[in-house]
């Protein structure tokens, strides 16, 4: 009876223990894919939209599940069979590829091979300030923004956009909603991340040292007041669901502010006649951006917009500047430009 029982025992553990490595799965196949018994579709992605010719790129295949198939796949380039998983276009063109799986055939994917080098653009970051001169401890943010644009120059890119005074934005409130300020002062990051100012400037910095898949420009002449901009941007890989937003500002307004404490700027409250620069004053598109059509935004492609504004007499139009910026879908601010009114800029290619 023992004799049968532990026997039994034996048979009843290593059929659980085949039944647990193998349900559901195939054997791990080179590369260390784990191939599922049933796939009922499968997704290649690519590693560039837009490369050099001779340069490599990478293709891969998930399973419906999320699992790695790319070494059970056949891959085909402009309808040819390559070997592998990777291909170096020898001709500059557009390439289309997708792969199969047994009986699955993917989604087809398409990307251009160029003899020019693939061009990166300057990154500038755009720091929204969002302040009120009754606000006593808006200084402190104002003035370690006035310092660091001193050292960082064109690259630090200020919006101050006031809550509660004369110089209040029309839809403040608007975007105040969308980024969640409910207490002042409170600067924004590229739109996506608060600036705790206390902490220093890496984190203002740490943008500006990377480099931008896209670059942006501004054309602009004014004849009176009648002001004519046009924003243009490059793009050097495929985006979609992009917002342009495009401001005017006003520098040298004066104002008297309070100011609770020697926060940069002595310690008089209020501080008399004092002066506020990059206030936002009108807005040519939403606050957060007109949509761009995604066949605007591939890779190699220039984006450009036109507008007309008639500065009002209340408005300084020789102290005006003009702000651009891109967006993505969750309202992150991927570059931006500032240039004076009458410049004709460039693309800050490198």
């Amino acid at each position: 009876m023992n004799l049968f029982f532990k026997s039994f025992t034996v048979l009843f553990i290593s059929c659980f223990i085949i039944s647990c490595t193998t349900e559901g799965y195939g054997e791990d196949s080179p590369g260390g894919d784990s191939t599922p018994l049933e796939v009922t579709s499968i997704k290649l992605s690519i590693s560039s939209e837009n490369i050099e010719v001779n340069s490599e790129i990478i293709l891969t295949v998930l399973s419906d599940k999320n699992d790695l198939l790319t070494s059970s796949c056949k891959f085909f380039v402009n309808g040819n069979e390559i070997s592998g998983n990777t291909f170096k276009p020898g001709e500059p063109g557009e390439y289309t590829v997708y792969a199969t799986y047994k009986s699955l055939k993917s989604n087809t994917k398409t990307f251009s091979a160029s003899t020019e080098p693939i061009k990166n653009f300057t990154s500038n970051v755009l720091v929204e300030d969002f302040t009120g001169a009754w606000c006593g401890w808006c200084p402190r943010v104002t003035y370690k923004l006035t310092e660091l644009k001193k050292t960082m120059k064109t690259q630090l890119i200020i919006v101050a956009a006031h809550y509660g005074d004369a110089f209040q934005y029309s839809k403040i409130s608007e975007m105040t909603n969308a980024f969640g300020v409910s207490g002042y002062p409170h600067a924004r990051i590229n739109r996506s991340v608060k600036w705790n100012e206390g902490e220093g400037v890496d984190a203002i910095s740490s943008v500006v040292s990377t480099t931008s898949k896209l670059g942006v420009l501004i054309e602009s002449s004014i004849s009176e007041n009648n002001l004519s901009i046009k924003v243009k941007a490059k793009f050097s890989q495929t985006y979609t669901d992009l917002k342009l937003g495009l401001f005017l500002l006003e520098n040298d307004l004066i104002l008297d502010q309070r100011n609770f404490a020697d926060l940069g700027y002595g310690s008089a409250d209020p501080l008399v006649d004092f002066e506020h620069d990059d206030v936002l004053r009108v807005a040519l598109t939403s606050p957060l951006g007109d949509n761009i059509a995604s066949d605007a935004t591939k890779s190699g492609s220039v984006f450009e917009k036109t507008f007309t504004y008639e500065i009002p007499d209340s408005y300084k139009k020789d102290k005006m500047h003009i702000v651009a910026f891109i967006t993505d879908k969750n309202r992150k601010s991927l570059n931006a430009r500032e240039s004076a009114i009458g410049v004709t800029q460039e693309f800050e290619e490198l």
